[in-house]
């Protein structure tokens, strides 16, 4: 009985000093890794400044840069660290502090030291309470760890198990995604490449009898350049549609002279209301009111009108209003849903002109909005007011 009760008592001592040797360790493991997190924020928060700085401040010198963190450190953090620049070498170390990090700056070192008494702040400090609750907790863990180790391993392999079928099912979801873009787009194509294919055949059927036809000749040789470019149309649209559209290649552009010449294509009459320099792309530039004056004469339109609005002086945007005196918009269209892509109020074209139109207008930091006219449709196009210059 003696040596039961004696035996109980050892085993009892044994697991509490067990204990009490495992909760000290762990707090000392958690002391190392709460400063390690604690060297890695301050060095951060520190750099992060001086990037900060950098930004915030055009052609700033290195000793600009040196003296604004020192300024910081010893305004903003002076209860957490001590910064010494080695230039001036008048400060040493009174064992109150450790060392950080070096900040370098263009040949200019800052040696940072975390000051001891904000270093013991953050660390864990362990009293009665919790020792007493680290052991039993220990002693708790050890009877319970197998169960535990058991259940996670279960869980772990119920949520690989998960994952892969997440993944397995978000692949599929994009190759579908993909496949009915692809689909999409070829039916547009061959719907939209049908009409001028059919066109053009037809003409060459006809041309060898009437090759000396100069009147059949002349239409001939329109014909097939308007057929040519509503094609190339097509499949520029189709090749914006399919990418991200990077601004490059930007320049001054005259908008009167710019659209006259893209509406000497299309036989339409144009009137610019106010003088103005745009700042874009070229190429992009020429889509988007080649679709815009392409909408127009498939609208049976005949003038376009093209002026600058502003909204107010203190506004960052000025407005490009493009109206012209065709069909308009139906009635019953949602204009928000025209400028969506293959949504379209015509019974032919693909549905992308007005869509390629906003992304252009996106890409330039602009934006499209329709409205209706008594007689005719508008589309107004934002831009910020750096990209437009207005003048006599």
């Amino acid at each position: 009985m003696i040596k039961q009760s004696l035996r109980l008592v050892l085993y009892l001592v044994v697991s509490l000093a067990f204990g009490i040797i495992i909760t000290l360790m762990l707090d000392q493991i958690e002391n190392i890794s709460v400063e390690e997190n604690l060297r890695k924020t301050l060095e951060s928060e520190i750099r992060g400044a001086a990037a900060s700085f950098k930004e915030a401040t055009k052609d700033v010198s290195d000793e600009k840069v040196t003296s604004f963190i020192k300024q910081y450190s010893s305004v903003v953090m002076k209860d957490k660290i001590i910064a010494v620049d080695r230039a001036q070498n008048s400060w040493t170390n009174n064992n109150k502090s450790r060392f950080l990090f070096t900040f370098s700056e263009g040949g200019r070192f800052i040696d940072f030291y975390i000051k001891d008494s904000f270093r013991e702040n953050e660390l864990v400090v362990l009293d009665t309470p919790e020792l007493i609750f680290g052991v039993f907790a220990t002693i708790v863990a050890f009877t319970s760890i197998a169960f535990y180790t058991e259940k996670r391993r279960q869980t772990k392999i119920i949520q690989q198990q998960f994952e892969f079928e997440h993944t397995k099912l978000r692949k599929a979801l994009q190759e579908h995604e993909a496949l009915a873009l692809l689909g999409r787009m070829s039916a547009t194509l061959a719907h939209e490449l049908k009409t001028p294919l059919a066109t053009i055949s037809n003409l060459i059927q006809i041309l060898p009898s009437r090759i000396s036809d100069e009147k059949f000749l002349k239409r001939f040789r329109t014909i097939l350049r308007e057929e040519l470019m509503r094609m190339q149309q097509l499949m520029d649209n189709l090749l914006v549609y399919g990418k991200e559209i990077e601004v490059k290649h930007e320049e001054w552009i005259e908008l009167e002279p710019f659209i006259k010449t893209l509406v000497a294509k299309n036989n339409l009459t144009i009137s610019c209301g106010s003088r103005c320099k745009i700042f874009g792309d070229r190429f992009y530039m020429t889509l988007l009111f080649e679709n815009l004056l392409r909408n127009s004469q498939s609208a049976s339109a005949s003038e376009i009108t093209i002026r600058v609005n502003m909204p107010s002086m203190d506004s960052s945007s000025l407005y490009i209003l493009f109206e012209d005196n065709g069909r308009g918009f139906p009635r019953d269209a949602e204009l928000e849903r025209l400028t969506d892509p293959f949504v379209t109020w015509q019974s032919y074209g693909a549905g992308l002109g007005l869509y390629l139109v906003r992304k252009i207008a996106s890409a330039h930091g602009g934006n499209v909005s329709l409205y209706r006219l008594d007689n005719g449709a508008g589309v107004r196009i934002s831009f910020p007011r750096s990209r437009i210059k207005l003048y006599a």
